[in-house]
């Protein structure tokens, strides 16, 4: 069991939406989940109970665009954990020297981390390139979008070691997840569902007929190297067809022939020859989807000295900067963030995308009630907003802003702006504050009945009260469902 909390532990940063009310329910509660799903969910001698079906929501790309995913609830979310992790020795290491496929596994009984494993990817890219004279270079469009539930299911059901009861568990939660529909049920931005997305592509590495001398692969990320074209594009051909038979398609605006990989011969924009400029070395690392490149050497960043910080805000000062450039800077700034305060309304404003990252960096920010400021007019001043957005400005005031200056009007701004948006709300209501109405907001979803992630949610934010009317409030809330006794009994522990 502590195995399983520390790895969720591990990955609870790194996701899309983390919600503290699945992290404290893991850690204070993850007997009474087990008990749960393994005694009632996925017995098939209980009927009165299932895995539920899960809140969509959208998360924010570069230049506009949006991945659409679920938020899982507790009893999912640690369901998914507890198998994969349970199974983990059925998801191996590369085929051979000749078909690499990096990260998403377990090493030594833990997580390989996405950045090590992207680093060590992006090497080897590189030393082939110096080996071999062709490449191509492609992905699999929508990739967890276009799965199919039974291939996936199937996949688990026929591999080494893993239990019927296992089997259709797993097979259960995909369906039931997602209501029945049997595409578009995989769940992204958490480790488990990358290590499974990932290990079912190795029937491509393991495939006899491919000829290239080197077939490197980062999840659904391809990479081919020969030194004769035509065994590449009759690979490329092949691959497109084993792909196929899976209802999966490559990405033509994203194929290269012959382009540079690696960090060899980079083609860099203006911008990141300026960075070259300002700061003659450094690494570039993934975010949890392998693709945006936002953190930095930590070494390199503390040394910047007061020149280079007012370079690279300069540069975050053009008009004409690119998304991924700006995450780029803000990564060589996160040590400095106070520089940063004055640029804040215009990086909330032009790159949504980059609002996780304004988290982090806004843990450095000492004038805190100018930071409050910031994000007041930006919701004053912005009536569309994503739900990205207003979930990751939640999580500033709530690691860094509690107590800071007008922050009550804050969480009230942000709690009137996701009306349209139950995860977004989800997160205000979690937070234990009990003043600016928020309690009495609370009680109202906690005494309804209604079992879904607002009231889940007040239910958890109500941890703060003193014991005897918190235990009040649950009390009644408890009844609503299964889920709302498990969240209670957790709550009423804390």
């Amino acid at each position: 069991m502590t195995s399983i909390v520390a790895f969720f532990e591990a990955d609870f940063p790194a996701t899309l939406y983390p919600l503290k009310t699945n992290l404290l329910m893991v850690q204070n509660h993850a007997q009474g989940l087990s008990d749960y799903i393994y005694q009632r969910v996925v017995n098939s001698s209980n009927d009165a109970d299932s895995f539920l079906a899960q809140q969509k929501v959208f998360a924010t790309k570069q230049k506009g665009h949006i991945r659409r995913t679920v938020k899982l609830d507790p009893v999912a979310e640690y369901f998914i954990y507890d198998i994969v992790y349970r199974n983990r020795s059925l998801f191996r290491p590369e085929v051979s020297d000749k078909r690499r496929s990096f990260g998403y596994r377990f090493k030594d009984g833990n997580r390989i981390p996405v950045h090590i494993a992207y680093n060590e990817y992006k090497q080897y890219l590189g030393g082939c390139s110096l080996i071999y004279d062709h490449n191509i270079q492609f992905d699999i469009a929508s990739y967890f979008n276009s799965l199919y539930h039974h291939d996936i299911a199937h996949w688990f059901a026929s591999a080494p070691n893993v239990t019927d009861t296992d089997s259709a568990a797993l097979s259960q939660f995909f369906r039931e997840i997602n209501a029945g529909r049997s595409v578009d049920f995989m769940p992204h931005g958490i480790y488990p569902t990358k290590m499974i997305g990932n290990e079912f592509l190795k029937f491509i590495d393991l495939h006899g007929q491919l000829k290239s001398a080197k077939i490197v692969r980062f999840m659904d990320d391809f990479t081919l190297f020969d030194d004769d074209p035509d065994v590449l594009a009759l690979d490329f051909v092949k691959i497109q067809q084993l792909l196929g038979q899976y209802a999966l398609n490559v990405n033509p605006s994203k194929t290269a022939f012959d382009n540079s990989v690696g960090d060899v011969k980079e083609a860099l924009s203006q911008i990141r020859q300026s960075l070259k400029e300002i700061v003659t070395e450094y690494e570039e690392v993934p975010t949890e989807s392998g693709v945006e490149l936002i953190e930095t050497d930590v070494e390199i960043v503390r040394n910047l000295n007061a020149h280079q910080v007012d370079a690279l805000i300069e540069l975050l000062k053009d008009e004409n900067i690119e998304e991924s450039d700006a995450d780029l800077i803000l990564g060589f700034l996160r040590s400095h963030s106070d520089s940063l305060l004055e640029q804040l309304p215009i990086l909330l404003r032009r790159f949504p995308n980059l609002i996780k990252h304004i988290h982090t960096v806004c843990s450095g920010i000492t004038d805190k009630n100018e930071l409050v400021e910031v994000l007041k007019d930006f919701l004053g001043n912005n009536d569309h907003l994503l739900e990205y957005q207003l979930f990751w400005i939640g999580a500033i005031v709530e690691d860094y802003l509690i107590g800071a200056g007008n922050y009550g009007t804050v969480l009230l701004q942000l709690f009137e702006k996701s009306g349209d948006h139950k995860i977004a709300r989800a997160k205000i209501l979690e937070i234990p504050e009990q003043g600016f109405g928020l309690k009495d907001i609370r009680a109202e979803y906690l005494k309804t009945g209604q079992s879904d992630w607002l009231s889940w949610a007040s239910a958890v934010g109500s941890r703060s009260l003193k014991a005897a009317e918190r235990n009040y409030v649950l009390d009644y809330f408890s009844k609503g469902s299964a889920m709302n006794f498990l969240i209670a009994a957790c709550v009423k522990k804390l």
